[in-house]
């Protein structure tokens, strides 16, 4: 028989064979949730027996993360700003370095008390909308997607999360079903991975994130075209245009922005802990944690 330290060994080797960076919390994930473990459980009870069909359990989900499976897909859940969301094949694995959306708007929106109006395009997981609403408890959103089943689970993570009275969900090809309206911010992290690139992305993006939230066409630049054009349209006075973006594409991100009457002038990064030492500080330009240009905010000119 086994116990609980010497199987999380053994995965955490297993894993690591399998090219996992990070195999040791991995394994300890697998070993909680089938196991049906808090942190603490796993500590205390680390000479606890694991019984065959809890085996049988691991292994399974072992030889899904041989198949360069990430863990997050596995378990079908994905922590984001410190909630827990559900995903699927149908909607993109949220990451870390989204989180600088989140961060950035609340560094220039730091009053969370306040009556806001969010709309979030391509919601995908809902996470974006769905972590602002929970900050922002006086505030409401709508969450547009143009997969149907990716907006099932989003409406799943708004009921989950005790977010549904404040989150509507709609299904729409970025701006074409949502009704003229204003909101004081707009959101979005669209696909933006060259077309041509995609079949260079790692085996754990290539083969379990849905295309449909990596392809941004032949440039990667295409779903920005259409958002940037049309947001002007649909942005209170005063409102807030935040997204998401590949490292390489900041450039070509302003130049569309200012085409359409953009400004990131007021967006300083030396104010924002973290990010001093980028790019000159260049206005509206934030980076994740990796130091990769990751966002890009900016205001229109009315």
């Amino acid at each position: 028989m086994t116990n609980i330290a010497q199987y999380h060994q053994q995965l955490t080797n297993d894993l690591e064979g399998y090219g996992s960076n990070t195999a040791e919390l991995d394994a300890r994930m697998l070993i909680c949730h089938y196991l049906n473990l808090s942190l603490t459980d796993f500590i205390l009870n680390q000479h606890d027996l694991v019984n065959q069909a809890q085996i049988a359990q691991l292994q399974k989900a072992q030889m899904l993360a041989k198949q360069q499976m990430p863990i997050s897909r596995i378990l079908a859940t994905r922590e984001f700003w410190g909630l827990e969301f559900t995903i699927s094949p149908d909607v993109l694995d949220p990451r870390a370095d989204s989180e600088i959306l989140i961060e950035t708007l609340q560094h220039f929106l730091p009053n969370k008390a306040q009556n806001l109006s969010f709309l979030d395009l391509g919601t995908g997981s809902g996470c974006l909308l769905l972590a602002l609403l929970n900050d922002y408890k006086n505030a409401k959103g709508l969450a547009a997607d143009y997969s149907p089943a990716a907006l099932k689970i989003a409406k799943q993570n708004a009921k989950n999360l005790l977010l549904s009275d404040r989150a509507t969900f709609i299904q729409s090809d970025w701006f074409s079903n949502i009704k003229p309206q204003e909101f004081d911010v707009i959101i979005s992290n669209p696909p933006y991975i060259r077309k041509a690139d995609i079949a260079q992305l790692a085996e754990n993006v290539k083969n379990y994130d849905p295309n449909l939230a990596l392809d941004g066409g032949q440039s990667g630049l295409e779903p920005y075209h259409i958002i940037i054009k049309n947001a002007q349209h649909y942005l209170a006075k005063d409102g807030i245009l935040i997204l998401e973006m590949g490292h390489d594409q900041a450039d070509e991100l302003f130049k569309i922005l200012h085409q359409h009457g953009f400004s990131s002038n007021q967006f300083n990064p030396s104010s924002m802990v973290g990010q001093q030492q980028n790019d000159q500080n260049r206005s509206g330009l934030f980076y994740d944690l990796g130091q990769n240009p990751r966002c890009i905010i900016a205001k229109h000119n009315k």
